[in-house]
């Protein structure tokens, strides 16, 4: 199975143009894509409904979209009649197999004072898979700071280490008095999770050793059942693949020139079946470049 996390930039390119359809034939391809900075009616991107867009550019997927952030963008005509718009900004993710169940994952902020900060979150979807059911996880942390993405990383980790008592998206009887909700099997519930997506930090930092642990100078990286491992860190080569995804001519901004800031984090369980992980770095669509990770799935 062939898994792809990009962030879009709202399609905006490396060339300053809007092309989403450049965009699908990047990820094109892939058995599962989880996609960030992806909005609804925005004036920069030209008032369009970027996920139904992209879903056409690519018929045989399934998909689900998760707006963190949304706000109303409705227009009133002369007569009277609203157009209900919304001004949405958030995660996607797609399937060549359905998605059995999906919830979006609100993240924690801190409000700031002077620097622009908005609602981001991580969008879950239930797969299944010929390793059974996985949750598959399309997110965005914050860009702010690391003190926010830990908290963030918290809240997740606190949300992966739950999925035994939480449960599937119903639970118990499948009815409440003579309406039956479920009108199908329940949904799974599985310890197996994959973590796609902008997670705004470098490896070695707080919130890359929050999720895959501290290096011990004894037993290396040790692999808990709780935690997550880098798919990077796991395919032999490595060390020599391309190790950046994100890459800005801002140098004014404070940044690096090239950073790695995208990833695929797996549950440990799930490590060995990790094969091949690069990023594609010819792919002009955004600032940043898709990732794309190889599993036996």
């Amino acid at each position: 199975m062939k898994l792809v996390s990009y962030n879009i930039r709202y399609g905006l390119g490396r060339d300053g143009k809007y092309d989403l359809e450049r965009i699908a034939r990047s990820v094109g391809g892939a058995d599962v894509i989880a996609l960030q900075e992806v909005e609804r009616y925005w004036e920069r991107s030209g008032m369009v409904d970027q996920p139904q867009v992209i879903a056409d550019f690519l018929p045989s997927y399934y998909w689900v979209y998760g707006p963190a952030f949304d706000a109303d963008a409705s227009t009133r005509s002369s007569d009277g009649v609203v157009s209900n718009l919304r001004r949405q900004f958030g995660t996607m993710l797609l399937s060549k197999t359905p998605i059995l169940f999906s919830k979006l994952i609100p993240l924690n902020k801190v409000a700031s004072v002077n620097s622009f900060n908005m609602e981001l979150g991580a969008l879950e979807g239930v797969i299944d898979t010929k390793a059974g059911a996985v949750r598959l996880y399309s997110l965005h942390l914050g860009s702010l700071s690391e003190r926010e993405r830990v908290i963030q990383v918290n809240q997740l980790l606190a949300h992966h280490r739950n999925w035994h008592s939480a449960g599937g998206a119903w639970t118990g009887a499948g009815s409440i008095g003579s309406t039956d909700w479920t009108q199908e099997d329940s949904t799974p519930s599985t310890p197996h999770a994959i973590l796609m997506g902008d997670f705004n930090t470098v490896p070695g930092s707080d919130v890359h050793k929050l999720l895959t642990g501290h290096p011990e100078p004894d037993y290396g990286r040790v692999s808990y059942i709780d935690e997550f491992v880098d798919s990077l860190h796991v395919v032999e080569d490595g060390e020599t693949c391309a190790p950046y995804t994100y890459w800005t001519d801002e140098p004014d901004r404070g940044q690096q020139d090239k950073q790695r800031l995208d990833y695929c984090f797996v549950s440990a369980q799930l490590a060995d079946r990790v094969q091949k992980a690069h990023s594609d770095t010819d792919a002009q669509g955004s600032d940043h470049f898709p990732y794309w990770v190889e599993m036996d799935l």
